[in-house]
């Protein structure tokens, strides 16, 4: 009876999303929530905490082979790779025409942290937001939605899923974040950056835009670029920069990937001050990133873990995450942990066999995180 009463005071609770979207604390649901009749198929205890997770895509929750390598194979190696493959869900393909995948189990174990333990999703990345338009309806498993919101261009952009059932629902933006960066500075660097004769890469951007090396058009502007690179400073207040996949996406000072968690942590610790005696649970804030722009968001003060499924990006290396250790599963977790490979030590394996590797790392990541969650 105890176990019942806790469960229908804690499915009664807002969501985040609600709270967002209203602007107030709205009123509990009048039917039983559609999660109900999976958690109850589960022990829930009232002892764990509430998960926010805020988590980078592409290297992170999706994985990429790093090249095709079919005519590496006999015939025993290619069946294994097609079974494997097959086992997976495949994004739409990214504008370079890479195709990523992600488990089924990766996908299952997020909605296990949403709808066992009160947890929140939110995808944080550089992406454009049409990329992560069409991406969102693949965070599934059993027809119900594996993230809660996603953050495009950097966290220039934010949408939430209004489908209070939980299942695969529209993404509305909430204008209203997107209306707090001043994008006059970013249009005037974008610019002079054109008239400098750098190629900028814009399409389907209004908060961000990129500059890839491979697209500047000779060696002197190439030049140009790696100057640019590593300058921490784009020389325009009001306009930031970050490394990301060997690009540098720039993005106006109040966006980047530590500004929207930063606000949504904060969003949820005002939920549970106002929403009573379900909402007093200890907030626990995870990141989970693999490249140089997770960094910052990775070492945000509101943070309480961060895990890399593979020890990636340069800055990492370089040791700007001090304490960063490797984790087997059932290990306890550190403030900065890796569940993987470090990209350098590939030992032999076929790109399929890192894809795979890549693919447990990040299912170990999740576990981890739900063991987190349960002590």
């Amino acid at each position: 009876m105890q176990l019942l009463a806790f469960c229908a005071i804690l499915f009664c609770m807002p969501s985040l999303n609600q709270f967002l979207v209203s602007g107030s604390m709205p009123p509990p649901p009048s039917s039983t929530p559609h999660t109900m009749s999976h958690t109850m198929s589960h022990t829930i205890s009232s002892n764990y905490k509430r998960p926010i997770i805020f988590s980078d895509v592409d290297g992170t929750l999706v994985q990429y082979e790093d090249k095709e390598d079919d005519e590496d194979l006999d015939a025993d190696e290619a069946l294994k790779r097609s079974d494997f493959l097959d086992s997976l869900v495949s994004m739409p393909a990214t504008s370079t025409g890479k195709v990523g995948y992600i488990s089924p189990r990766t996908l299952e174990l997020l909605c296990r942290i949403k709808e066992e333990y009160d947890g929140y999703v939110c995808l944080v990345s550089g992406a454009r937001t049409s990329t992560l338009a069409q991406r969102a309806p693949f965070f599934v498993h059993e027809g119900r939605s594996a993230i809660d919101a996603f953050s495009s261009e950097s966290g220039g952009r934010l949408f939430v899923n209004k489908n209070e059932e939980n299942d695969l629902g529209l993404f509305e933006e909430l204008t209203f974040y997107g209306e707090r960066h001043d994008l006059a500075p970013l249009s005037s660097l974008k610019a002079k950056l054109r008239e400098a004769n750098f190629v900028v890469d814009d399409r389907d951007y209004t908060h961000q835009f990129r500059l890839r090396r491979s697209k500047q058009e000779n060696d002197a502007m190439k030049a140009a670029f790696d100057e640019l690179l590593v300058k921490s400073e784009t020389g325009v207040e009001g306009v930031s920069k970050t490394a990301n996949l060997g690009c540098s996406d720039f993005f106006p000072s109040t966006s980047g990937k530590r500004s929207i968690g930063a606000f949504l942590a904060s969003k949820m610790r005002e939920l549970n001050e106002i929403s009573g005696t379900a909402g007093k649970k200890r907030l626990c804030v995870f990141t989970c990133g693999d490249d140089d722009n997770d960094v910052e968001l990775a070492k945000g003060d509101f943070v309480d873990f961060s895990i890399f499924p593979k020890k990636n990006g340069a800055r990492v290396k370089a040791g700007e995450v001090e304490g960063l250790v490797q984790i087997e599963e059932g290990e306890k977790l550190n403030r900065f942990s890796f569940t993987g490979r470090d990209v350098e030590d590939n030992s032999g394996r076929k790109a399929w066999e890192q894809l795979r590797e890549d693919i447990f790392a990040t299912e170990r990541m999740l576990v981890a995180i739900i063991d987190e969650i349960e002590k």
